[in-house]
């Protein structure tokens, strides 16, 4: 696979930068999980500032917040490929049959307590301390990233040794 390759590339490319700083797994999860929080971003922003209303978004009868759906949107728009690259670059884990769908439903109870820390922050953020939506994701994503990590590396991602 050649996008796999070539992010393996990179991130062995620029390692030798960083090894002195962070171990392997840190550092490919802070990389990798850069690019797919800046996704995540990018997808919360463009929701917001361009395809939802500004306020409000009237679902089955239901009035929510416009940065209520794009948190929504871009969470499920982000676990594949956020899992997919915790797995394959941050942690490596090895493929033992039937380990993979376990790892999931940890990766996804890791991240949908990410997503609600993160709503909790978001409301936080904008409601109580008046911040911009877009500004307040920022914040409540750097927050909910290093609790994540660990959550990832020691649950998630666990190699029992027998």
């Amino acid at each position: 696979m050649i996008i796999r390759r070539l992010i393996q590339a990179v991130l062995d490319f620029f390692y030798p930068i960083f090894e002195k700083l962070f171990p392997f797994d840190m550092y490919a999860y802070l990389a990798v999980g850069a690019g797919n929080t800046a996704l995540n971003i990018v997808l919360f922003a463009l929701c917001y500032q361009f395809i939802l209303p500004p306020e409000k978004v009237n679902i089955c009868g239901l009035q929510i917040a416009s940065y209520t759906v794009s948190l929504i949107f871009a969470f499920i728009a982000t676990v594949p490929t956020g899992f997919w690259l915790a797995k394959h670059f941050a942690f490596r884990s090895k493929s033992i049959p039937g380990q993979s769908f376990k790892q999931l439903g940890k990766y996804f109870l890791v991240v949908l307590q990410g997503l609600g820390s993160d709503y909790l922050l978001l409301i936080g953020f904008i409601l109580l301390a008046g911040f911009h939506p877009t500004m307040a994701k920022l914040l409540s994503t750097l927050i909910v990233l290093s609790v994540n990590f660990l959550l990832q590396k020691y649950f998630t991602f666990q190699v029992k040794t027998v």
